[in-house]
């Protein structure tokens, strides 16, 4: 049996990756989980958190998995992608990995600056609470407490490492308008730092919520392709080969 973790992102749940995990079970017979975090089943619970309870509690899934089933799979979306790089990187039994928006840098200032003229030009023209710049950046905030963001930025620094290790078939998509992870950033380093064969695939009309993109069809195919494809051949050159 081939079983498949698929992971969501800080503050997600398993709601933001369902359409792709719909889509691998009425595609396959695979085993497919979607857990929901520590602490993200209510937001308020995270305040007791730390990213080393994320990491223990996806690793204990895992360890479970690779007993039980001939050949695992990771999928991780944004937070979830460096969970699943971290992950991949010290079980080496996993043999395929695939990253969804992945969250490797805290902030894009150039976004953020960006961003705050659009907040500045929407709050001429209407209320605050209709801006969509201060619902996607504040809309969660009080929900959130303030020591997750530093949990997060420790998830980050103590991820960012791990793929430079990863020496496993790896899919990297990015949306070209990804309002959270700097999309040119975030590609270029994973290309740069994964030392495997890596399929990279863009969606350049897409945001951070790739799996709910109106286009999310075409991305299912392809990660679904990309987890039945036969690297052996490819392993066997020990090289890094990139497939667009």
């Amino acid at each position: 049996m081939v079983a498949c973790l698929c992971i969501h992102g800080f503050t997600g749940s398993p709601a933001e990756i369902k359409p792709l995990t719909d889509y691998l079970k009425a595609h396959t017979d695979w085993d497919v989980l979607t857990p929901t975090l520590p602490g993200h089943d209510k937001l308020r619970h995270l305040r007791n958190v730390t990213y080393k309870d994320w990491l223990v509690f996806t690793e204990s899934i895992l360890t479970q998995l690779l007993k039980e089933d001939e050949e695992v799979y990771i999928i991780g979306f944004s937070m979830g992608g460096l969970l699943a790089g971290w992950l991949a990187r010290h079980h080496p039994e996993v043999k395929k990995l695939v990253l969804l928006s992945t969250a490797v840098n805290y902030l894009d200032w150039g976004q953020l600056l960006q961003d705050g003229r659009k907040l500045i030009a929407e709050v001429k023209t209407g209320p605050m609470k209709e801006s969509s710049v201060f619902n996607r950046y504040f809309g969660k905030a009080k929900e959130v407490p303030a020591n997750s963001t530093l949990q997060f930025k420790k998830m980050v620094d103590l991820g960012r490492p791990a793929f430079e290790h990863i020496d496993i078939p790896t899919f990297i998509a990015q949306g070209g308008k990804d309002m959270v992870v700097p999309a040119e950033k975030s590609v270029a380093f994973l290309e740069e730092k994964i030392n495997a064969p890596k399929e990279i695939f863009q969606m350049p009309d897409a945001g951070h919520l790739l799996c709910l993109d109106a286009a999310n069809e075409i991305l299912f195919e392809r990660v679904l392709s990309f987890l039945k494809r036969d690297f052996h051949q490819v392993m066997n050159e020990k090289k890094a080969v990139v497939f667009d």
